[in-house]
């Protein structure tokens, strides 16, 4: 797991008050995250890890495990 991955795991377990999922738990049907709990996270995201997630990149498939907010994350870093 990359140290981006393995940050954005923390992230995840801090701000939804769990032990670190597993990088590739399916976060949404796992129930682990719903609405409210997507807002808390973008706000830990763009706070913790400095990045902004326009609008247009909220696709709910970017969110649905550890893996794939961290893509998300490398994303946007490398675009800025």
């Amino acid at each position: 797991m990359s140290e981006g991955a393995e940050r954005v795991r923390q992230l995840v377990a801090e701000t939804l008050n769990l032990a670190p999922p597993d990088p590739g738990t399916d976060l949404i049907e796992s129930g682990l995250l719903d609405s409210l709990a997507l807002v808390e996270l973008l706000h830990a995201l763009e706070t913790e890890l400095g990045v902004e997630v326009p609008l247009d990149s909220l696709e709910i498939e970017s969110f649905r495990s550890v893996e794939t907010i961290a893509e998300l994350v490398a994303g946007l870093r490398s675009a800025a």
